[in-house]
C-alpha cells in the first residue's frame, strides 16, 4: 500500500498527498482535536487550513461537526425547554409540525443560508395565513438562535426584513362604551356579561374563560387572575398565566360588578370552582364558538368589522383615557414590558379636551404678569 506523500505544514495544520491524488488537510482546533478534510488541489487544502487558523485568531472558530446538527435537532431542544408555558409549547409544536418540519427538519444548521430562508418565506407566504407565517418565521429564528448560541453557526440566517412582525389587514381599534353595551345585548344572555367584563377589564379571553366563582370577590368588583385556558386541537388545557405579571387582580367599575353579581346568581353553580363563563353544561367556552357569536353580534349591531381581541384593546384604551399611567395599564393588562402597553397610551380628542379643561383651572388661578407680550413656547 502506497503511503500518503507528506507536504510541508501550512499555518497550524499539515497537508498530505493521498494515493488518489487528492490533497488532505489537517488542522488542530482550539479544542485540541485534529480534523481532516480532502480537496482536489493543494491550494484548496492550504486555503482551508488558513481559514481555520484565521477563525481561531478572530475567535470565530467553531467545530465543523457542530454545524452538522440538523434544525430538527435544535427544534427538539428548543421545544423541550422547561421555561416554556404548556400553551406556548403546544402552539410551537403545531407550528413546527405544519409549517417547518418537512422543509427544515433534516437540514444541517451549518448549511442554511440567508437566501434559503428568504426563498422559503416567499414560497410559504403564498399559501399561508399572515399570522401563521409570522409564527412559523419567529419559531425558525428562535431555533436558529439556539444554534447560534451554541456556536454551531456564525450568524442567524433568518434575517427577512419585517417577517417577524404581524401586520393586520386593518389597525386595531377600540370600541365606545355604547358599542360595548350594544354587543353585550346582541350575544346570548349567558355571555352578555362576558363581553362587558372583557371590555372593561382588559382580560385576555383565555383568562376570562378560566375564571372560577372563587376568583370573583363577593361584590363582583375584584377579579383574581391566576390561570388561563387554551385548546390544543383535541381538548381544553388549563395552566398558569403566561408571566408573573399576568398573575394579578383587576378591579371592575361598579356598574359592571353589579351585572357580574347578577350573572353569577343566574348562570353559575354555587361551587367555588364553577366556571364563571362556562357553557350550559359547565364546560369551557371555546374561543371559536365565542368568536362566531361575537361576529354575528357585530353584524346585528351594524358595526364595522370588529375582532373579539378588540374588547381587550378597548379595556386598555379606556383605562388610559381615564388617566391610568403606563405602569397602571401594564399592571391591569398583565404586561411585563412597557412596549406592549404603550400602544394604549395614544391621545384621543375627548381625553385631550379633559386635559385642556384641567389645565385651564390651573391657568385661571395663576396671577397674570404678562399683559401685552406674546408668549411663545419652544
Amino acid at each position: 500500500m502506497t503511503s500518503p506523500k507528506r507536504s510541508r505544514r501550512a499555518s497550524d495544520g499539515a497537508i498530505d498527498r493521498l494515493p488518489s491524488g487528492a490533497w488532505r488537510a489537517r488542522h488542530t482546533g482550539p479544542d485540541g482535536k485534529r480534523r481532516t478534510k480532502s480537496f482536489p488541489t493543494k491550494a484548496d487544502a492550504r486555503a482551508w487550513i488558513n481559514t481555520q487558523a484565521a477563525d481561531v485568531v478572530r475567535r470565530e472558530w467553531r467545530a465543523p461537526e457542530v454545524g452538522r446538527r440538523t434544525v430538527g435537532d435544535y427544534a427538539a431542544d428548543y421545544l423541550a425547554r422547561p421555561d416554556l408555558r404548556e400553551s406556548t409549547r403546544t402552539l410551537y409544536e403545531r407550528v413546527w409540525r405544519v409549517h417547518l418540519d418537512e422543509v427544515w427538519a433534516s437540514t444541517p444548521v451549518g448549511e442554511i443560508t440567508v437566501e434559503a430562508v428568504r426563498r422559503w418565506h416567499e414560497r410559504v407566504g403564498a399559501t399561508t395565513a399572515p399570522t401563521a407565517l409570522v409564527q412559523a418565521y419567529r419559531l425558525l429564528r428562535a431555533v436558529l438562535n439556539v444554534a447560534l448560541n451554541d456556536g454551531a453557526i456564525r450568524a442567524n440566517p433568518a434575517t427577512v426584513r419585517g417577517a417577524a412582525v404581524h401586520k393586520p389587514a386593518r389597525a386595531t381599534r377600540s370600541l365606545s362604551p355604547e358599542d360595548v353595551v350594544k354587543l353585550a345585548e346582541a350575544v346570548p344572555a349567558r355571555y352578555s356579561v362576558l363581553v362587558l367584563v372583557l371590555a372593561w377589564s382588559g382580560l385576555r379571553f383565555g383568562e376570562a374563560a378560566a375564571l372560577r366563582r372563587q376568583d370573583v370577590s363577593a361584590d363582583g368588583r375584584l377579579l383574581t387572575v391566576e390561570r388561563g385556558v387554551w385548546h390544543d386541537g383535541h381538548e381544553h388545557l388549563v395552566g398558569d398565566v403566561k408571566t408573573a405579571a399576568g398573575r394579578r387582580r383587576v378591579a371592575l367599575p361598579d356598574s359592571i360588578a353589579t351585572a357580574l353579581v347578577e350573572h353569577l346568581r343566574e348562570f353559575v353553580p354555587r361551587q367555588p370552582d364553577a366556571l364563571v363563563f362556562g357553557t350550559r353544561s359547565g364546560g369551557f367556552l371555546a374561543r371559536s364558538n365565542f368568536s362566531s357569536m361575537f361576529s354575528r353580534a357585530v353584524t346585528r349591531c351594524e358595526l364595522p368589522p370588529t375582532r373579539p381581541h378588540e374588547l381587550r384593546h378597548t379595556g386598555a384604551t379606556l383605562a388610559a383615557a381615564a388617566g391610568a399611567s403606563l405602569r397602571e395599564v401594564m399592571t391591569r393588562l398583565g404586561h411585563s414590558s412597557p412596549a406592549a402597553a404603550l400602544v394604549y397610551q395614544h391621545a384621543s380628542e375627548h381625553r385631550d379636551d379633559e386635559i385642556a379643561r384641567a389645565l385651564d383651572v390651573v391657568a385661571a388661578a395663576t396671577p397674570r404678569r404678562v399683559t401685552s407680550t406674546a408668549i411663545s413656547v419652544a
